[in-house]
């Protein structure tokens, strides 16, 4: 259940702004297709990191390794959690502001035939012109919703990840849903474990990850010292609280 992380999303959407821009100045017609594209690799790669899991262990053998622990209702418990639902109440509307950039996409859009036809008169190749008027409109978009993001974010917008449901087994953790994701044991190193007795949750942040996995359970230290004895073995990050 390891997100992308940051560096690797601007890598990826650097890479891509400049294949579509490739793409309309060469094949104007494939357009859509890249379009299509493009989402279908982010959404590929997503999938892919997320059921590889994160640790040494493969998926098969967390999934068929022994039980050890078991909840159901982590989502319900985590709704009775007044600062997670005010953190995701936050969150959505962060994800909300972006799209308000809409109607100024749209207009960069309908400008940019008339940038290329005043541009059009000179000795460079056609080409090279649509190919750096797109690479600059979509620098500009992709910068432009980078700043947004940043401002609306602040220090501690991102709110944790929070599995329907979990099975901890001794060679790593199976989440309930999405697309089966796993953790393995033991963590990757600089793996740090948090558990928080008065809300009832274990909280795991893996490196290069934005935002932490919160696992809640009604049995929050039992579940704790078995993170902590099969996930970190000779690792010393991990925290009580409360």
């Amino acid at each position: 259940m390891q997100p992308m992380s940051e560096k690797t999303m601007l890598i990826m959407g650097q890479f891509f702004i400049i294949v579509l821009a490739l793409v309309l100045a060469f094949q104007p017609k494939l357009y859509t297709v890249a379009i299509i594209v493009y989402f279908a690799l982010i959404f590929g790669v997503s999938m892919f990191r997320a059921r590889r899991g994160a640790g040494q262990v493969s998926r098969e053998e967390i999934i068929k390794a022994r039980t050890l622990f078991k909840e159901d209702k982590a989502i319900e418990l985590a709704l009775e959690d007044e600062d997670y639902v005010k953190a995701m109440s936050r969150q959505a509307k962060a994800m909300l502001i972006p799209l308000l950039l809409f109607p100024l996409y749209i207009a960069i859009f309908r400008y940019i035939p008339t940038i290329q036809k005043s541009l059009a008169g000179s000795s460079t190749d056609p080409r090279l012109v649509t190919f750096l008027v797109w690479l600059g409109a979509f620098e500009a978009m992709f910068l432009l919703n980078q700043v947004v993001r940043r401002l609306t974010a602040g220090k501690n917008a991102v709110a944790p990840l929070v599995p329907g449901g979990y099975r901890v087994t001794d060679k790593g953790i199976v989440f309930k849903g999405g697309f089966g994701q796993v953790i393995g044991f033991p963590l990757p190193d600089g793996s740090k474990v948090r558990l928080d007795s008065e809300k009832g949750y274990v909280e795991i942040r893996l490196p290069k990850s934005a935002a932490p996995i919160r696992l809640y359970s009604k049995r929050a230290r039992k579940l704790y010292d078995l993170i902590v004895k099969y996930g970190l073995r000779e690792q010393k990050e991990a925290r009580e609280e409360k």
